[in-house]
């Protein structure tokens, strides 16, 4: 399994060439762009063939049935990055391990992480999600779900559905939630666009090449109430039977702040 560049061909690994170079086979997602792929890095493939998602399945079965009877050395890659992450080669490489074919992976570009990394966001806890669903009950119930993961989320998407799929985000996660769009990594005209989801709608973005979406955790809002309206909190749980400081641990808990300054405030009553 070995990651291709993402866009710029400087970004190849030497380890990703010599295999490359030396495999009995390379199985791709398209030939087309694997036959390009292997032009500019001089390489003659002994035979390329297509195994791409829709015929991922039954491609696979025939090329590991032929790898074990010949011996033979399988490179697979897809269009562009990491093999596997929303791109073909999860199967194949079930397919492999259910028929004791060893396999090994070469480790390379892969664009939500570049994208991630320079978001701004954390990068300590986050969640991949690929393509959003098409059917809107499946998109809507997922986005419903996120809206109040604190983990910085990731998506993808294409530019002819990046408008629609923003505004599907706004609606779930607010117009104050903060993004950022990454498009065309590693190339000349690599451009990333921050801000809230309501900047971003409004903004006029160029529409070409893939999008990496990078959305800020969800953060709960501080809760903040004056001194009069703390005072009339405590009393009613004063008048419950509560203790005083039982009632500043419970509104210190709830305002995220110090037990002992509401418990000090609380000696006005």
């Amino acid at each position: 399994m070995i990651a291709t560049p993402i866009g710029n061909i400087s970004d190849i690994s030497i380890r990703a060439k010599e295999i490359l170079g030396s495999a009995d086979i390379i199985a791709c997602e398209d030939t087309r762009m694997t036959s390009s792929l292997l032009s500019l890095l001089h390489i003659k493939a002994d035979k390329l063939v297509s195994c791409y998602s829709q015929k991922e399945q039954e491609e696979s079965l025939k090329l590991i049935k032929e790898v074990k009877e010949k011996n033979l050395v399988l490179a697979f890659v897809s269009d562009a990055g990491t093999p596997g992450i929303s791109d073909p080669g999860a199967i194949l490489v079930k397919n492999a391990i259910d028929n004791n074919v060893s396999v090994s992976s070469i480790p390379g570009p892969t664009a939500f992480t570049s994208a991630l990394i320079m978001s701004g966001f954390d990068t300590a806890d986050f969640s991949f999600y690929g393509f959003l669903p098409i059917k809107a009950s499946a998109r809507n119930n997922l986005l419903s779900e996120l809206a109040v993961r604190k983990e910085t989320l990731i998506f993808y998407e294409a530019p002819h559905r990046l408008v629609k799929t923003l505004g599907y985000l706004k609606e779930s996660f607010g117009e104050d939630r903060n993004i950022c769009l990454a498009r065309e990594l590693t190339k000349a005209f690599e451009e990333y666009t921050r801000g809230t989801l309501k900047e971003i709608t409004e903004t006029e973005l160029t529409l070409k090449g893939e999008f990496v979406i990078v959305v800020e955790g969800y953060k709960e809002e501080k809760k903040e109430l004056s001194e009069d309206e703390i005072l009339v909190k405590a009393q009613k749980m004063l008048d419950q039977g509560l203790r005083k400081s039982e009632v500043a641990k419970i509104i210190a808990g709830e305002l995220n702040v110090n037990k002992n300054s509401i418990y000090s405030l609380l000696q006005k009553i």
